[in-house]
């Protein structure tokens, strides 16, 4: 008699191949029974196993990331230079496949930024002066994954960032020099050219020579409205950095803020 093979739905329910009626009265053994079981509980395992390995259902290969992020600085005059942003948050990656870069979207348009980590909580990135030629108001995120990867990076939520216009008539530094100087020069005078500076009874332009957020004022002679001078004192020169120039408007001595130009970067070089 030729041998006929079943298939098992239920432990007192089988049924061969060639035919759709259940024979309740074949039954597997014990010993298939077990190792029916085993095979299948060994499949859904190895399925779990795959699963993971590909990053869960969605198959991105990367871990969920959507934290919240704050930024600083938030806005910045049309026109500036090279910006350095500061951000924060949590969960930023320096790894060869997952790292975190951040992003300036304008119009759902995005700019991967040269971005430097500096801890998981905490990244720089540079804003170039291109994006900052005019107002505009962009979203800033941060995106962690494979840069090389086919499947789109999981990014952070946003926060807005300004680019705002002077109002007319305000002051604005269109050039400085010199740009740069030798660490250890004596005292130097800056030459500074723009717009609306003034000289009037509690209402100066002055020179702001500024580092990593500390500002000094430098000695400054009034010239017309479109030129002002600072002399650079050689102990702002005496080591390497890179400052920012600006000029601040308003009275030294109220309370009131001055008001603020855009910024060029001074060099002081390594001798």
């Amino acid at each position: 008699m030729p041998m006929r093979s079943f298939i098992c739905l239920s432990r007192n329910s089988c049924c061969s191949p060639d035919s759709s009626q259940k024979n309740s009265g074949i039954l597997a053994s014990g010993s298939q029974m077990t190792s029916f079981r085993t095979t299948r509980t060994a499949v859904f395992l190895g399925f779990l196993i795959l699963l993971a390995s590909f990053g869960g259902c969605g198959g991105s290969g990367s871990t969920s990331y959507t934290p919240g992020i704050s930024i600083s600085p938030v806005s910045v005059l049309a026109g500036s230079p090279d910006l350095e942003l500061t951000v924060t948050g949590r969960g930023f990656a320096d790894q060869h496949h997952n790292k975190s870069t951040v992003v300036w979207s304008v119009n759902s348009r995005d700019t991967f930024l040269t971005t430097t980590f500096v801890s998981s909580t905490e990244l720089t990135a540079v804003i170039p002066a291109a994006l900052l030629a005019n107002p505009v108001s962009a979203n800033v995120s941060v995106a962690t994954g494979d840069p090389m990867a086919s499947f789109p990076i999981p990014q952070s939520g946003s926060v807005s960032f300004n680019v705002y216009a002077a109002p007319p008539g305000s002051p604005s530094v269109s050039s400085i020099s010199p740009m740069s100087a030798v660490a250890g020069s004596p005292d130097l005078t800056l030459t500074v050219m723009g717009s609306a500076f003034v000289n009037e009874n509690h209402n100066d332009s002055l020179v702001v020579w500024s580092v990593n957020g500390s500002d000094t004022f430098l000695a400054t002679t009034f010239v017309s409205s479109t030129e002002v001078t600072a002399v650079i004192p050689a102990t702002l020169l005496a080591h390497p950095v890179v400052a920012k120039v600006l000029v601040e408007t308003g009275d030294p001595m109220g309370s009131a803020p001055l008001s603020r130009t855009n910024t060029i970067d001074f060099t002081v070089t390594a001798p």
